[in-house]
Formats: C-alpha cells, sequence, structure tokens
C-alpha cells in the first residue's frame, strides 16, 4: 500500500526541501498534481478539502502543508490562524488513497504527547531533518569529493567547513563550486578552497565578538585582518559588530527577565543549536562590558563618519583596547 501521509521535522530548511522534491521526483508528480500551502498563510481545511480531490489524469496527487507549527513541542505562541486540527485529525483517521500529504514542521522536536503525534504515528512516516554538525559535514564532502576522485587535505576540509558553517544549502552550493573548479585535480588544498569558497561575513564578524569575549584580541585581529583582505567594507564589519553586542544586550535582558533559551530561540526565531551559543555568550560577560563596547562601538561610527579617524584602523583599535 502506498503511504499517504508523511512528516519532516527539524531545523535544517534545505534538507526537508530536498526531502519533499525527493518524493514529488519519486512518484513523478506533474504540476498538475502538486500543490503547496503555507499554513502561516492559508486555513488547514483549504489544504485538506484539495486532498480529499481526486487527481488529475493521474493516479497520484501530492498535497504539502507548510509551517504545521501545531505538531511541535515549542511553546505555542498565538499564530496568525487558528486551524481545525479535528478536520485534520479525521483526514487522518481516513486519507485519500491517491493522495499523499506532506507536513513540514521547521522546529527541532515535536510534542509526543499529543494526540495528532499519536495518530500520524501510527498512519504515517516521521522523518527528523536535523542540522548536520561539524563531523557529518565533513564526511559528506569527504564523500562528495571522493565521488569525483579526489580527496582533500585536513587543513583544506577544516577551511571548508569552518566557511561554510552549519548550511547544509550553503555546503551544498560550495560544493558544486569546488568541484567544477578543482575538476582533474587529485588533492583539494587550502589555496583551493580559500580562492572557492565564499566567506560568510556575518559568521566571521561572530568569530570576532566570540573571541574578544574569550579576552583573545588577538584571534579577533586575526579574522578582521581576513575579511580586510577580501575586500570586506570595514563599516559593513562594524554595522554588524553592533548588531551582534546589541543581540547580546538583549538576550542578556531577557535572561535577567527569567526566560531560557527555547524563549531565546522563539524571540530572535533562530535554531536551537544558535540559540544555546547566543544565551552562553551572553551569560559569561557582564552587562555592563557589554554595554561599555557598544557605547565604544557607536562612539567609534561617530568618529569615522565625521572623518576623524580611519575606518579600517578605527577597528583595529577596538579590538587591541577590549
Amino acid at each position: 500500500m502506498a503511504e499517504s501521509i508523511v512528516v519532516f521535522y527539524g531545523e535544517d530548511s534545505f534538507f526537508i526541501k530536498s526531502k519533499v522534491n525527493q518524493l514529488i521526483k519519486q512518484h513523478q508528480v506533474d504540476e498538475y498534481n502538486l500543490t503547496s500551502y503555507d499554513l502561516e498563510e492559508t486555513p488547514i481545511t483549504d489544504a485538506l478539502n484539495d486532498a480529499q480531490t481526486i487527481p488529475f489524469m493521474s493516479e497520484r496527487k501530492i498535497v504539502v502543508m507548510k509551517n504545521a507549527h501545531f505538531l511541535s513541542s515549542v511553546k505555542k505562541k498565538k499564530e496568525k490562524l487558528e486551524h481545525n486540527l479535528d478536520y485534520l485529525v479525521e483526514y487522518i483517521q481516513n486519507p485519500t488513497s491517491e493522495t499523499l500529504l506532506i507536513l513540514t514542521v521547521p522546529h527541532p522536536a515535536l510534542d509526543k504527547r499529543s494526540k495528532l503525534y499519536k495518530l500520524l504515528s501510527s498512519a504515517g512516516t516521521i522523518t527528523e531533518c536535523k542540522l548536520k554538525g561539524k563531523n557529518d559535514l565533513a564526511n559528506w564532502a569527504k564523500r562528495q569529493l571522493a565521488n569525483a576522485g579526489m580527496n582533500i587535505e585536513p587543513s583544506a576540509l577544516d577551511v571548508f567547513i569552518r566557511r561554510v558553517g552549519h548550511s547544509t544549502e550553503l555546503a551544498f552550493q560550495e560544493m558544486r563550486k569546488l568541484l567544477s573548479y578543482a575538476y582533474g585535480e587529485e588533492t583539494v588544498d587550502v589555496a583551493m578552497v580559500e580562492t572557492i569558497i565564499t566567506k560568510n561575513v556575518e559568521d566571521n564578524v561572530y568569530d570576532i565578538t566570540n573571541a574578544l569575549l574569550e579576552k583573545k584580541p588577538s584571534r579577533a585581529l586575526e579574522v578582521y585582518h581576513d575579511l580586510i583582505m577580501y575586500s570586506e567594507d570595514p563599516m559593513r564589519i562594524l554595522s554588524i559588530l553592533v548588531s551582534k553586542y546589541r543581540e547580546m544586550l538583549s538576550v542578556k535582558t531577557l535572561l535577567e527577565k527569567g526566560l531560557n533559551q527555547e524563549d531565546v530561540q522563539q524571540y530572535f526565531h533562530v535554531s536551537s543549536g544558535r540559540a544555546y551559543y547566543m544565551v552562553q555568550n551572553a551569560r559569561q560577560v557582564e552587562k555592563e562590558k557589554i554595554e561599555e563596547h557598544l557605547r565604544n562601538l557607536e562612539r567609534l561610527d561617530f568618529h569615522i563618519k565625521s572623518g576623524r579617524i580611519d575606518k579600517k584602523h578605527a577597528l583595529e583599535l577596538f579590538i587591541l583596547s577590549t
């Protein structure tokens, strides 16, 4: 019997999208028999009414319901739409055999105590799509290169992982570029990776912030000079630094009010892994120090714009003085 209901959940949106596309390809569904509904914008009844209609000149149709937040274990907040979940319960108990219903949930965990979860567990397939860790991405990258008849130097692999961060989508895009660039070579070295892989400016500025919090100005200066070497504008770096410190101050304030990591995740709409580091960073530095750094950065911004100091040297002075 063909599957009727599939659930994909997790923080890796690219992985979820890939899984959905695999099913579309596997079932050879054309555009006339494929519909997608965003449950943040459309009532669930509309999607389920569609799921109950027969395919158009085909044996199979697919209905995708994105952003099924009500299935997650994240503390529920008032949503734009109030969904009639009883209608979904009825559908799960009697699904349309010609329809494959796909629900996607952009959260790290589902509410396993809910009636919906129990029904979906018995009537459908539930797959987790979690963000890849450093080792997972490293092993994946080595496999991609090995399939193309290449290997990669350990130091080059480290640079690749550092530049793509935890983004599966970015890793996929950058690997395609690297495979094309290194075509015909046996070994991928650091120079190749540094030449072709895009540097993520925000992640690098995040590294600068972390180095400053860990009282490692030399490391922060090294990352900063690396960004300058790649022609990044010091004013853009300054702007992101200010945003990071303001973010840290906001997290600090939330923690002081008694909120926790999950609350921070919801407030900033970030992954649980990102929220973890945001909370850890906020906890390890005094609020007064964050405010002091912010004042210094805002003063530098004024001095640069008024022509009192060169923008490149201004940030160097800030890093060395922290």
